[in-house]
């Protein structure tokens, strides 16, 4: 049981942020019984495809088997090792690189090097699906993730009608110096955002449009595009409605002006360290000389410019001195760029599954 700490309209205390024993109960009471976001079915569009993708502390095999895919622990039954230590794979069996154990694509042991060890079956994981990209969750008893997440296709769908036949065209990783909550809650709030992203504000959506939703276990975010810009400027003059899809705990589908599709998905690596995957999804996997300078632009600035300020809101989560102070939070219950509500309720999501069973 963790004892809550601050009100409604109060942040945190710092030992949220930085207490190993927190971060190793988020572990088991978060991690493993939600639904978090691991890739597209494009990856696994053929028989044979094989990707990995980290969900919590664990790793997970996607697996296109006979047309259905699948998903399983990345674990070898019989000494614990990993099974595929690739990003992507294209196989006919899954054979464990330490003593050569080698399993069927649907997870069942084809043969132990001649023993006879009985049956044995790499444990599934489960997955589901929304507008093509596919989500994990480690609970087998978790409810659906269309219960999880009411709506939320339709209206992706709405504003990136062709998602589901998006490829993979863009990848970058980084390590951040902050606990995973400190940088979900920078994603989630725009309080910030006419203070430090001056491009984001500018050229990318109009701050004035800028609304956010909170429902239950997702956060929806809308704007209008800014007016058209000339070539060059981050946009590229494109105009239209932006999207951001938050799913608690760690991931994020958002769509910006001229339909250019990312996600944002956190791996939690350490109570101070988090690890960001920021991927692109376009109508094809090799960019375009406009596509290239959006996506490089968008890191530039946008990514870029939050990674210190996390890690200083890290080191002041540690400080003897830091006492939670109130958030911004309108009592209306509208979100935008002069508000905190969206941390509140990411806050409120966090206290009541650790206080759960």
């Amino acid at each position: 049981m963790v004892t809550r700490v601050g009100s409604r309209h109060n942040g945190l205390s710092g030992r949220y942020y930085t207490d190993p024993d927190v971060f190793a109960h988020e572990l088991d009471h978060i991690f493993a019984r939600t639904w978090q976001l691991v890739g597209h079915v494009s990856q696994v569009a053929s028989p044979g495809q094989v990707f990995t993708a980290p969900v919590g502390d664990e790793s997970v095999l996607v697996v296109n088997h006979d047309g259905a895919v699948r998903g399983f622990y990345n674990v070898c039954q019989h000494r614990g090792h990993r099974l595929v230590a690739s990003d992507f794979a294209e196989l006919s069996a899954i054979t464990c690189p330490y003593h050569a154990w080698t399993y069927d694509l649907g997870g069942r042991l084809i043969t132990a090097r001649g023993e006879n060890v009985g049956e044995l079956c790499v444990p599934p994981v489960r997955l589901d699906t929304m507008a093509g990209f596919l989500f994990a969750n480690l609970d087998p008893d978790a409810i659906p993730l269309e219960e999880t997440v009411p709506g939320i296709e339709s209206e992706l769908l709405a504003i990136a009608p062709d998602a589901g036949q998006r490829v993979l065209s863009s990848r970058r990783t980084q390590l951040i110096n902050a606990n995973w909550k400190i940088a979900v809650e920078n994603y989630n709030e725009c309080y910030h955002c006419p203070n430090v992203h001056k491009s984001f504000t500018t050229n990318t959506v109009n701050p004035g449009s800028y609304r956010i939703t909170l429902r239950g276990s997702t956060i929806h975010h809308t704007a209008q595009g800014p007016p058209p810009k000339p070539s060059g400027s981050f946009g590229h003059g494109e105009v239209g409605e932006y999207g951001a899809f938050y799913t608690w705990p760690v991931s994020s589908i958002q769509c910006y002006p001229g339909r250019e599709l990312n996600t944002f998905r956190w791996v939690p690596l350490a109570v101070d360290q988090t690890m960001l995957i920021r991927e692109w999804w376009l109508d094809r996997a090799d960019l375009t000389a406009e596509q290239r300078e959006v996506i490089e632009l968008d890191w530039t600035t946008t990514v870029v410019e939050d990674l210190s300020i996390m890690e200083s809101v890290q080191k002041g989560a540690a400080s003897r001195g830091y006492r939670p102070g109130p958030l911004i939070v309108n009592p209306s219950g509208v979100a935008d760029v002069h508000s905190e509500n969206t941390v509140a309720h990411l806050q409120r999501l966090l206290l009541d599954a650790l206080d759960g069973p």
